[in-house]
């Protein structure tokens, strides 16, 4: 057995000297492909609408929850819109007092159709009229149904357009940046703050296509990243690898996550991912 095995390694010392074995040994090589970092995510905010800014609820540097208000514009019409609408939907009475009435006369008819029918002591006039005076009352009770409805519908865009008056935070993350002081003006889709969630950071680079074909989202990567003087080596996981080649570069753009612990990373700051490729350079 040992005899076989020494003759087999005889064999492949043999072919790869010869030559043979070389070209394929050598095709399969570690890459660095260098790139950038970024926030996962990274925001300019503003409002649909203008306004002057009554309340600023956090300072630069402020952590700020998904939801919560960062500043608010002047909003006592609006205010009292709301109140208005909401007082208007929930006036039920006009609407209860008609289907009380549809309730009343629905039994007046049905008794009335049973007396017709077995005694005769109600005239056929009578019957019809009180059957109009029913169909009259569901009618109306379906109109302020849907009037109800409308109600219903108008103070919601009333609530709608209150909460546009207030910068609300899209995700949890850092306020850096307040554009506005209070009692400023700004008109519609102006920048008001700058937010940022750096819990996570993105690696984003550029790769050839013979490499981005090798690259698929959820494959695990090591990423080497510069913290202050040194180098942190981690993982990350690919996100997303662009299906479209760039005609100008030949290259694709890939996204890689990586965790951010205790703020040893600066999303901003250069680094390397290394991966093992077959016979491809990397991007830039």
């Amino acid at each position: 057995m040992k005899r076989f095995q020494l003759k087999q390694a005889a064999i492949v010392v043999t072919l790869i000297a010869a030559g043979w074995l070389a070209p394929a040994m050598a095709q399969e090589r570690v890459v660095s492909i260098s790139g950038l970092t970024e926030p996962i995510n990274d925001v300019m905010l503003s409002l649909p609408t203008t306004g002057t800014v009554s309340k600023i609820f956090f300072n630069e540097g402020a952590y700020v929850k998904k939801g919560q208000a960062i500043l608010a514009l002047d909003s006592e019409l609006e205010t009292l819109e709301v109140e208005r609408r909401k007082l208007v939907w929930e006036n039920k009475a006009e609407l209860n007092s008609a289907i009380a009435r549809v309730a009343t006369l629905g039994s007046q008819l049905k008794s009335s159709k049973e007396l017709y029918a077995s005694t005769g002591s109600i005239s056929l006039d009578e019957l019809e009229k009180q059957q109009l005076e029913y169909d009259i009352a569901v009618a109306e009770k379906e109109r302020l149904e849907n009037s109800e409805e409308r109600e219903r519908v108008e103070y919601r865009i009333a609530v709608e357009q209150l909460n546009k008056r207030s910068l609300l935070a899209p995700f949890s993350g850092v306020i850096t940046e307040l554009m506005v002081d209070p009692g400023e003006t700004r008109e519609e889709n102006v920048p008001l703050a700058h937010l940022v969630d750096a819990s996570q950071g993105l690696f984003v680079c550029t790769v050839e296509e013979p490499i981005g074909r090798t690259l698929k989202s959820g494959l695990t990567v090591d990423l080497e990243l510069q913290a202050g003087a040194s180098v942190a080596k981690i993982k990350g996981r690919i996100s997303y690898v662009d299906p479209v080649v760039d005609p100008a570069s030949g290259l694709q753009k890939v996204k890689v996550i990586f965790p951010i612990k205790n703020g040893n990373i600066y999303p901003g700051v250069s680094g390397t991912m290394l991966i093992t490729a077959r016979g491809a350079a990397a991007g830039g």
